[in-house]
């Protein structure tokens, strides 16, 4: 399903869907007048979503390492190990954020017809600049890599500071007829060619394994071993760890978005929960396996992968936060999707969802970035082993 039902018609017909799901829940509550006022509320919360012209949603994890990995090692069966530990440390201090926005800068996203694109980007931080940012703006897609944070929190990328240091002191030697790389290794926006994204890995890759050689010597003695047996592939379990494929093609942002869309109004009924810090709440009830499988996409973003068959078939609740009429927050804990434990309790793993405008992750073109090319890339390496002798 396309996410422009999530603004577009699915906001003008979605009014029916939520309005029979709330009046199906309210024949077996105390209160159906309540039941049917809190469903109409939250219809209309998710609704004014789509009133600007882009809409964002960030989603973090509130949870220590150790909460993360019991979560991680609970869902996949008691397998432990290094990658374990690092998706853990990712989990328990990454910020998704992504978001999607109408090509017409002041059209409302529920004006926007069926026919018309939307705009995407999501961008993965911990708690400073982006590390890894993608874009898919008029059939463009826009990447931005930052190689010392990637280096500071990715493991499995192989790439230490000081290397990671060289890489990007290596922008300033480099001509200008590679200024594409130049922008590339700064951590500015460049436009890429999605069908040359296993290119790019590859040149990743090369120059990863250019950047492990601390001397030309050593460079090739390390090719020589490498000869002997097979290289490990980082570059490829970054983009899993980082869903950058997925920012790339935008299936991430467009089937969350549809997905929580779909479970709200389809699947969900609401009870009231009060008020704090000047919010509205209200818990909503929801089947399990129908809202991991809405939701699925976007926890596999978050290194998150849930088997919707294994998830138990009884009912989760999730909290949400209304603020002047918009929903703003959402509160979920995915340990609710987990199958029972034996003799134990299933780990807690609070997700949180923040709603916007589209202000946190702009939807439109980067301003001046240029076409770089997977074979930029090694041209840069090339040209920084031949002038300093290492990188």
């Amino acid at each position: 399903m396309d996410v422009s039902r999530l603004f577009r018609s699915r906001a003008r017909v979605a009014g029916a869907a939520v309005c029979a799901a709330a009046l199906a829940a309210a024949v077996t509550s105390c209160s159906a007048t309540e039941k049917l006022t809190t469903g109409l509320q939250v219809k209309r919360s998710v609704e004014k979503l789509g009133d600007k012209p882009a809409a964002t949603v960030l989603v973090a994890a509130d949870a220590s390492q150790q909460e993360a990995h019991d979560f991680l090692r609970a869902a996949r069966g008691g397998s432990a190990g290094g990658s374990l530990e690092e998706q853990a440390r990712l989990l328990s201090t990454g910020e998704l954020t992504f978001a999607v926005g109408s090509e017409e800068e002041k059209t409302a996203l529920a004006d926007l017809s069926k026919s018309e694109r939307l705009n995407v980007a999501a961008a993965l931080n911990f708690g400073g600049k982006d590390t890894v940012a993608a874009k898919s703006v008029a059939e463009q897609l826009y990447v931005r890599v930052n190689l010392r944070s990637v280096a500071h929190h990715f493991e499995s990328a192989q790439l230490d500071a000081d290397r990671a240091d060289r890489l990007v002191a290596l922008a300033d030697r480099l001509p200008a007829t590679l200024g594409s790389a130049k922008d590339a290794l700064r951590g500015k926006w460049v436009r890429v060619d999605p069908d040359a994204f296993d290119a790019f890995v590859a040149a990743a890759q090369q120059m990863r394994e250019a950047a492990q050689a601390p001397a030309t010597s050593e460079g090739e003695r390390a090719g020589q071993e490498r000869e002997k047996s097979p290289a490990p592939k980082p570059t490829q379990e970054f983009a899993r760890a980082t869903a950058l494929g997925s920012a790339l093609a935008g299936q991430s942002e467009r089937e969350f978005l549809d997905g929580l869309q779909k479970t709200l109004a389809e699947h969900a009924t609401f009870a009231k929960a009060g008020e704090r810090d000047g919010a509205e709440h209200v818990t909503a009830s929801m089947p399990g396996r129908e809202t991991a499988r809405d939701l699925s996409r976007a926890l596999t973003a978050l290194g998150i992968r849930l088997d919707p068959s294994t998830v138990p078939d009884e009912r989760i609740t999730a909290d949400l936060e209304i603020r002047r009429g918009q929903l703003t927050g959402m509160t979920l804990d995915a340990g609710q999707f987990l199958p029972p434990q034996r003799d134990a309790e299933s780990p807690s793993l609070p997700l949180e969802f923040d709603f916007g405008g589209g202000d946190a992750i702009p939807t439109l073109a980067p301003d001046g970035a240029r076409t770089l090319q997977p074979q930029d890339l090694l041209a840069a390496v090339v040209y920084g082993a031949l002038g300093t002798g290492r990188l």
